[in-house]
């Protein structure tokens, strides 16, 4: 869901709900028709059950100044919109909304699910971990197959932007606010700004002044096997383009890439001997 960090599954029925909690209950649900009979029920049900207790649940109605259908703290009631577009965004503002205000000194923007996206950062284990081949492997790929001279798998953490695996640009980390990738997160997509000097939320980021005079940024989000995006595969270029719409796959494709390798190690830590 574009804005909020999320991904979406959907379920048709009661008795797919079971479904949901595998790996993990999710972040939020949101229940349509939640104004009418099988609904009502869902809304109630979900409010009762303790698997959820941390999932927010919203319910979509058809008058948004009817009764609320529960009054569990966790449930936000909002009126249904004619698409999916403009009802999506009414979530995602609804979501932002009910975040605390911002700290003054940040400059850059978070999803909806900042706190439990940076638990699934450090759960990850690869912040400050050794390099290895494997990443470094699919980052090459990134920069070759988009004709970059920088290429990053990237992990956001709450205070720094810290490089898995790097090519053409020496730190092992920068500040979190010098982090282009806070758009890919809030995005939840692939993420491309082809002159990064015209876009207002980057006037004041280091990155575009000298010695870097960063142009150019297109990042994909690199998610955790509960989905959650750990920071992303992206490159960088000091003029500004465009990518052409292979390039567009490739990056978006090594991201994936990247995800799966995330899984498969973490299974492997699940083996006997393993850790």
């Amino acid at each position: 869901m574009r804005g909020s960090g999320l991904t979406i599954v959907v379920v048709e029925t009661l008795d797919d709900i079971g479904s949901l909690l595998d790996p993990a209950p999710p972040a939020l649900i949101v229940v349509e028709n939640a104004d009418q009979s099988v609904g009502k029920q869902l809304v109630r049900k979900l409010a009762r059950d303790e698997r959820f207790r941390a999932t927010t649940i919203i319910g979509l109605v058809a008058d948004s100044g009817s009764e609320a259908v529960s009054r569990d703290l966790r449930y936000i009631q909002l009126g249904s919109l004619p698409d999916i577009a403009a009802t999506s965004a009414a979530i995602v503002a609804k979501l932002i909304s009910r975040l605390p205000a911002p700290n003054d000194q940040v400059r850059y923007r978070v999803p909806w699910n900042e706190p439990a996206r940076l638990k699934a950062v450090g759960d990850s284990g690869l912040v400050g971990s050794a390099a290895e081949e494997s990443f470094d492997r699919l980052v090459r790929l990134a920069a070759y197959s988009t004709r970059s001279p920088i290429a990053m798998f990237t992990l956001l953490t709450e205070s720094e932007q810290w490089f898995k695996s790097h090519v053409g640009f020496e730190a092992a980390s920068t500040p979190r606010d010098w982090a282009f990738c806070n758009e890919t997160l809030i995005s939840n997509e692939l993420t491309i700004f082809e002159d990064l000097s015209k876009a207002n939320m980057f006037e004041r980021n280091p990155a575009l002044a000298e010695p870097f005079g960063f142009r150019f940024y297109a990042g994909a989000p690199v998610r955790n096997p509960l989905g959650f995006a750990l920071g992303s595969i992206c490159v960088i270029d000091i003029r500004p383009r465009k990518l052409a719409a292979d390039e567009r796959d490739a990056l978006t494709t090594i991201a994936e890439a990247t995800s799966n390798l995330i899984r498969l190690k973490a299974l492997e830590r699940l083996l006997p001997g393993r850790s």
